[in-house]
């Protein structure tokens, strides 16, 4: 009978990794209100999150519908969790904001348990790609009423990766850590927080306000803005009425400044690289492969620092490379996207405790009002 031996749905296709998450969900769900999660997914009435190792970009995925329980296949898996969830309307897999995979079908309305499989979280942690390194698959088969009488719970079943794991790096490797966020509590002090704490859920409501309006024009569709756009609206829009010229300027002026505070144009090697981006408009070298070099190096210090309000901690020599992510033109995206990208990287080198500085520094130097 379908569904004993092959599931009666069985699609896949592509999903646009957003902030290290994706989700399956429709527009009524509202995926903040979490009741249960894991190092793999989370769940709440009507849809589940899943954390992803890549930030931004494609993810491939697999969704099944079974009649009945399918046999546990955990080989081929670095991490599988399972949990409830019940849907009163289709759901399907969609980035944060709503947008639909490409080519994954929609799963029924219907009460179901859910295995979740993902393997190569570990591969390009906090990193956006173009091309998709990570796999999920979605087992879903349904379930009774009654298993959703007590709160939910995520269990995990088997975790061999590392990502959104609690260990702790070793001596030698300084590890961000990704699973708490960073906010600013009533008094303006700066707190460390899960990101499903009350004050945790507030960083991620302001930022999704945008600066206080929707996002228009060139902003609509640019993911960077939507992220970035709440802690200093004009010059996000001052930065969409630049052409190309000018946000050159803008890319260099980051690149330069990120240089500055985190030492690395102190080592020639390193800064060659800025110079010749710079000088050229273009980088050649795959911008990724320059910060893996510059993390690894144990003749450069690093440090981690505080993540702007709603954004995680990171590694600071190794974001300051990343702003060089906005002549790397192999990438094909336009010269917003490329601009609003080094922007990111930047706010992420100077972390909690300077960016504020830094966004000022950049209003001074290209004379961006606050009107």
């Amino acid at each position: 009978m379908p569904g004993d031996t092959e599931p009666v749905l069985h699609t896949s296709g592509i999903v646009e990794v957003d902030h290290d998450q994706f989700v399956v969900s429709n527009d009524d769900t509202d995926t903040l209100d979490v009741q249960a999660k894991g190092t793999l997914i989370e769940v709440g009435p009507g849809f589940l999150s899943t954390y992803t190792g890549v930030s931004y970009g494609p993810a491939r995925v697999t969704v099944q519908v079974w009649q009945a329980e399918p046999a546990a296949e955990y080989d081929n898996w670095e991490v599988v969790e399972q949990s409830v969830i019940t849907a009163s309307a289709a759901i399907e897999v969609r980035s944060l904001d709503g947008r639909p995979s490409d080519g994954v079908g929609r799963i029924p309305a219907g009460t179901y348990r859910v295995r979740a499989h993902a393997r190569g979280r570990d591969t390009s942690i906090s990193q956006e790609v173009t091309e998709p390194v990570e796999d999920y698959l979605f087992q879903f088969w349904p379930t009774q009423l009654d298993d959703l009488a007590e709160p939910p719970v995520v269990a995990t079943l088997k975790k061999t990766d590392r990502a959104w794991s609690d260990e702790q790096p070793n001596d030698t490797e300084l590890w961000p850590d990704r699973s708490m966020i960073y906010a600013r509590d009533e008094n303006g002090l700066t707190r460390k927080v899960d990101p499903e704490s009350d004050l945790g859920r507030a960083a991620r409501a302001l930022k999704l306000a945008y600066g206080g309006r929707p996002l228009e024009g060139k902003l609509t569709d640019q993911t960077y803005a939507k992220a970035l756009a709440f802690l200093d609206r004009p010059l996000v829009d001052w930065l969409a009425q630049q052409g190309d010229e000018m946000l050159d300027e803008f890319k260099a002026f980051c690149v330069r400044t990120c240089f500055a505070v985190s030492g690395l144009d102190n080592y020639p090697r390193v800064n060659e690289w800025a110079d010749r981006a710079i000088a050229q408009r273009r980088l050649h070298e795959d911008y990724f492969d320059l910060a893996e070099r510059v993390k690894w190096d144990p003749t450069i210090p690093k440090r981690t620092v505080p993540g702007v309000p709603s954004r995680r901690e990171s590694l600071q020599q190794y974001e300051a490379v990343k702003t060089l992510a906005g002549f790397y033109e192999l990438v094909p995206f336009d010269s917003l996207h490329r601009a609003l990208e080094t922007y990111m990287c930047a706010l992420d080198t100077f972390g909690m405790d300077g960016y504020e500085e830094f966004i000022a520094k950049l209003k001074d130097r290209f004379e961006i009002s606050d009107e």
